[in-house]
């Protein structure tokens, strides 16, 4: 058998499994757990797949690009995400405090067993889970009541709104459309963020998946600011790297091109 992920109408990738072990509905969203020889188990939600033996990839990189290149990051914010291992890699980092907003409890809990640090990182005094949807939160919190350090959120159509909740100096990552497969959607994406001073575009370097995202701040360049001492000293990593940090804002010479209007570094 084989599970698909469309990215558009014209792109898909599929992966080959053996069979489904799970399905959960949630209060909004589903759940869809498989067996893969090549991966292990395969999550299927609607923000995309999560391949448990490939966790490290985007959970380490999505995780340290942004905490090693803020100088004095304290307070992080991941918004709309069922990928706990973020968490886990952010409170690698001392002093850091991870706040997790997701409502929808069902799915995330059924992922007990999927999450090699589930336990480590719920048990944490640095965690807080926050059992809210995200318009609530922003309605909550939109007068300047919490700000953050760093914030990750999967949802490109509410970074506006996400941005308000940043520090001074703090850094936003969004996701984004795909770099190759809808230019004009990245480019979109970027015009409606227009109050950044810096708006970078990337990728994760040789990850299967094809997942883009923006890097949004008012003062920190992911690269000219990269705190390299930092990254290098991180230990039991598998992915993540200084080098891969830096490569991962490299992009096409017809790709830099057509965002040089919109993109700013």
């Amino acid at each position: 058998m084989w599970l698909t992920q469309s990215y558009n109408d014209k792109f898909q990738q599929e992966y080959k499994i053996e069979r489904k072990l799970l399905e959960i509905k949630g209060d909004k969203h589903s759940l869809e757990l498989f067996n893969s020889q090549a991966f292990g188990e395969i999550a299927l939600l609607e923000e995309g797949l999560l391949l448990q033996n490939l966790l490290c990839i985007q959970s380490e990189f999505l995780a340290h690009l942004p905490a090693c290149t803020h100088k004095e990051p304290k307070r992080v914010l991941i918004a709309g995400s069922f990928n706990l291992e973020l968490a886990f890699e952010f409170l690698r980092h001392e002093d850091l405090c991870v706040d997790f907003l997701q409502f929808d409890l069902k799915p995330l809990e059924s992922l007990i067993s999927f999450f090699p640090h589930y336990k480590e990182t719920r048990d944490s005094d640095r965690f807080h889970l926050i059992p809210q949807h995200s318009a609530e939160f922003l309605e909550q919190n939109g007068d300047n009541k919490v700000s953050y350090d760093v914030i990750l959120q999967c949802d490109s159509t509410l970074a506006h709104a996400f941005s308000k909740l940043l520090s001074a100096e703090g850094i936003l990552i969004t996701k984004s459309p795909h770099l190759l497969l809808d230019l004009l959607g990245v480019k979109s994406l970027l015009e409606s963020l227009s109050d950044f001073n810096i708006k970078m575009p990337f990728y994760i370097p040789l990850a299967l998946q094809q997942d883009c995202y923006v890097f949004l701040s008012h003062r920190y360049h992911p690269t000219a600011d990269i705190q390299l001492q930092r990254a290098d000293m991180l230990e039991g990593l598998q992915y993540y790297t200084p080098h891969l940090h830096t490569s991962a804002f490299v992009l096409p010479k017809s790709v830099k091109k057509a965002l040089q209007k919109v993109a700013r570094n």
